[in-house]
């Protein structure tokens, strides 16, 4: 009866570590995500303001 019960115990401890790493590594992993995400906006916000200067360039020099 004592041998089930620890069976048992292992079962559900091994359960809980297994949920609690794997909450751990999607944290991890959306808070990588966020800041590959904000280094690419950056360089893309960068992109898209020369070309604004660029078209207000072009718009400037018509008028």
């Amino acid at each position: 009866m004592d041998f089930n019960i620890i069976k048992i115990g292992a079962f559900i401890a091994l359960v809980i570590v297994y949920l609690t790493v794997r909450k751990l590594i999607k944290k991890f992993a959306d808070f990588t995500e966020k800041i590959g995400n904000s280094s690419h906006n950056e360089e893309r916000i960068e992109t898209l303001q020369a070309k604004v200067n660029v078209l207000e360039e072009k718009i400037n020099i018509k008028n």
